[in-house]
């Protein structure tokens, strides 16, 4: 950080609070475009939008106990701060640990939901449910080792009480390395459906790409693990400034990389606002289809046969993968989820219907997929056609 103007080696307060303000306002900011997005496509919200919402209010918390702890001298020689502010401190510390992993199991959750709403295939359902409640047991274990790091727990801030205490440093970085193999495998989940996708290489690659955008909240995590060497006891108000920085950093671009998905709509709006008219889904759009099986299909619906101009009376479709309103070998039927199953408690609304052979996106429609998230338009699946001909009654 040396060279950067108004970077005062001696006292860190200013940078944090220029660091933490701004990456607080840029995760609103990104949650906000997420929901205009949402008003745009006049779509409901669905659990995704409200977790990552309850996240961005949790941030602001977490936010809270920082800026209490700056002001008790964080970012200060210790030697220049009060002890009882230095005690005062590690008690916010504490405080903000527990809120700072609880921070990130939301936001990890989300994206999960995420994908949850978009894809719609057995597997990897289960994947995300075993992901998901390994999270979880990760935050329960996480927030008893932050609770009791030292026994009693006073000793944490009062060191010449007698009993024990293990390393702090160790169970930040133990922490540390599990939040980033979670990131990596959130990360990675989505990428082998997409591989599986009836869709040229370049398409393939750029829906990868768009999934990937999470990668950024991967290099803030590995970084926040590398400052975390920088904590010395000797000296913790002035050593735990850049590690506290760096948590605010992880925590609103982990924010952010969950938001950058669904923010195609109103990134649009905005270009076209300027004057710029971007095309953002030329990659993934097809505005034909491929083969005979684009020109057979011309309507579906559930619950019936379907018919067109070329006779095709019933279709059935490959177990191969599929996206979310593609009906699956493991879900409920539609009576069912209208009959208060799982599924159609946990599934936003399908108006009635799918899609066979794409996953059309349509303002006003009502499902919550449409237009949304990575440009899916126009994607075809595999599908088996069975083409009956005879007399019409």
């Amino acid at each position: 950080m040396d060279g950067i103007p108004g970077y005062d080696p001696v006292n860190l307060q200013p940078w944090c609070v220029e660091v933490i303000a701004s990456m607080t306002v840029l995760a609103t900011v990104a949650v906000g475009l997420r929901m205009f997005s949402r008003y745009l496509k006049s779509q409901k919200l669905w659990w995704d939008d409200y977790l990552i919402i309850f996240s961005l209010l949790w941030n602001y918390l977490v936010v809270g106990f920082i800026f209490a702890m700056y002001a008790c001298g964080m970012g200060i020689h210790a030697d220049k701060v009060p002890m009882d502010n230095i005690v005062l401190m590690a008690k916010f510390l504490l405080v903000a640990e527990i809120l700072y992993v609880y921070n990130l199991v939301w936001t990890k959750l989300s994206l999960l939901l995420m994908y949850y709403r978009i894809f719609h295939i057995p597997f990897f359902k289960k994947m995300a449910y075993g992901l998901g409640g390994l999270i979880v047991a990760w935050v329960i274990c996480i927030t008893f080792l932050f609770i009791f790091i030292c026994v009693p727990v006073q000793k944490l801030w009062y060191q010449d009480l007698p009993g024990h205490c293990i390393n702090q440093v160790g169970t930040w970085i133990a922490n540390a390395a599990s939040t980033i193999f979670t990131d990596l495998a959130i990360l990675f989940l989505p990428i082998p459906q997409v591989w599986k996708l009836n869709l040229g290489k370049p398409e393939k690659i750029a829906i990868t790409l768009a999934f990937s955008l999470g990668f950024f909240v991967v290099f803030t995590s590995a970084y926040r693990f590398s400052v975390l060497f920088s904590y010395s006891n000797s000296d913790p108000t002035y050593t735990l400034a850049p590690t506290v920085g760096w948590t605010a950093i992880e925590i609103s671009a982990g924010i952010v990389s969950a938001c950058l998905p669904c923010m195609r709509p109103a990134m649009q709006a905005l270009f076209r606002l300027l004057g710029l008219d971007i095309k953002m889904n030329t990659v993934f759009h097809r505005s034909r289809g491929t083969g005979q099986a684009s020109n057979l299909v011309s309507k579906q619906t559930i619950g019936g046969t379907t018919q067109n101009d070329e006779g095709v009376n019933t279709m059935k479709k490959s177990s191969a993968g599929a996206f979310h309103r593609l009906k699956d070998e493991g879900s409920r039927t539609s009576s069912d989820s209208q009959s208060g199953g799982f599924e159609g408690r946990l599934r936003p609304d399908q108006n009635n219907r799918y899609v066979v052979n794409t996953v059309s996106t349509g303002k006003g429609d009502g499902d919550s997929l449409s237009g949304d998230e990575i440009p899916l338009h126009s994607i075809r699946v595999h599908t088996d056609f069975k083409h009956t001909s005879g007399p019409r009654s």
